[in-house]
């Protein structure tokens, strides 16, 4: 397609695109928008998709013809523009027909939200002074025992108690916990004796502990790279966010048996409130996934394809299992994104290991 543009940065992350598209595009989508027509509208005298231009464009104007002609053929435009000049667009672009006439070159202007361009910060020095921070993880008796008590009520009995009073006789749940014996702590498991059911508590507790701290870190080192870089957040994504945000609580709402609007309804507040309530939360997280997506473009991060397959596989069988259909292709999108983030964190830990070097 033969176009002539004009491309303007402005703030905020938006761009502006002038410019027009030749007589002969622009007149060749006459022949899809006759078609179009010809099978929506009723005319009567003939079939559908029989009645000639001339009777079309009686019908519905000669404006409104040459608007549908702009539409289809600005749609392909579009995508061509973005295509050609590798401009990451986000959300819906604005377009402005600047002159639209029969036999005429068409011409238009685009505004359009980008995704910002970042100037990334030293990421490896920032890295390698939080990850290489040592950490003495370590589990106390106190710890145990409370596992341990937690699980003795879990499997407890009750019992009736009775009591007199001024007003009568009472009765009053007892709980009756089970003693920690050999026989016990084998119910539970593939434990051996009371010691190795302790041990692999003891296990389990500083493994939860070194999962939190290494999340800990991974959150540490990308806010401050963040703090360090420069970029703009578009509010167009922000919006965006807060709406992934929504469909996220509306989904957990549903899942607790509850109606939205019942839930709303307990909390007193609208669905536009809760929205104003998540600005910040949801800057953050557009941050977080700017600034992966940057390191993983960077350093030319790459997801084998056998890996990305394989976690679809996972994913669609849990859905699967539970009585759920997904779409594979959006499955895929999640999986390629929480696969490359999880490669740029390693690479972020990697730099403790340039630093004992």
């Amino acid at each position: 397609m033969d176009i002539k543009i004009e491309i303007k940065k402005s703030p905020g992350s938006l761009i502006e695109i002038e410019g027009e598209i030749s007589v002969s595009d622009f007149e060749a989508e006459r022949v899809s928008v006759v078609a179009k027509l010809g099978n929506s509208l009723k005319i009567d005298g003939f079939r559908p998709g029989n009645a000639p231009e001339k009777i079309l464009i009686e019908k519905v104007g000669e404006a409104a013809f040459l608007e549908e002609m702009a539409e289809s053929v600005l749609q392909k435009a579009y995508s061509q523009i973005i295509r050609d000049n590798k401009i990451e667009a986000i959300g819906k672009p604005e377009v402005t027909i600047t002159k639209i006439a029969k036999n005429n070159p068409l011409g238009f202007k685009i505004k359009t939200v980008v995704l910002p361009e970042i100037k990334l910060a030293d990421w490896k020095l920032l890295a390698e002074k939080i990850m290489s921070v040592k950490e003495d993880i370590s589990v106390v008796d106190k710890e145990v025992d409370e596992v341990v008590n937690n699980i003795r009520r879990s499997r407890a009995n009750t019992s009736q108690k009775k009591e007199d009073s001024l007003e009568g006789e009472n009765s009053l749940n007892e709980l009756i916990l089970p003693e920690i014996t050999d026989e016990f702590v084998k119910t539970l498991g593939d434990f051996k004796d009371i010691s190795d059911f302790k041990e692999k508590i003891t296990q389990n507790i500083k493994l939860d502990k070194e999962m939190k701290n290494k999340e800990k870190k991974r959150i540490e080192t990308i806010e401050k790279i963040i703090e360090k870089s420069e970029l703009d957040v578009p509010e167009m994504l922000i919006k965006s966010e807060k709406g992934k945000m929504l469909a996220e609580m509306k989904a957990s709402v549903s899942q607790m048996g509850l109606k939205w609007e019942d839930y709303l309804s307990h909390l007193k507040k609208t669905e536009e409130e809760i929205l104003s309530g998540w600005n910040e939360d949801a800057k953050k997280r557009v941050l977080f996934g700017l600034i992966l997506r940057e390191l993983a473009i960077k350093e030319d991060i790459k997801v084998p394809d056998e890996e990305l397959e394989a976690e679809v596989d996972k994913i669609t069988a849990h859905y699967k299992a539970h009585g759920q259909e997904i779409e594979r292709a959006r499955v895929r999108d999640y999986a390629f994104g929480v696969l490359r983030n999880e490669k740029v964190f390693e690479m972020l830990e990697l730099s403790r290991l340039n630093l004992d070097n």
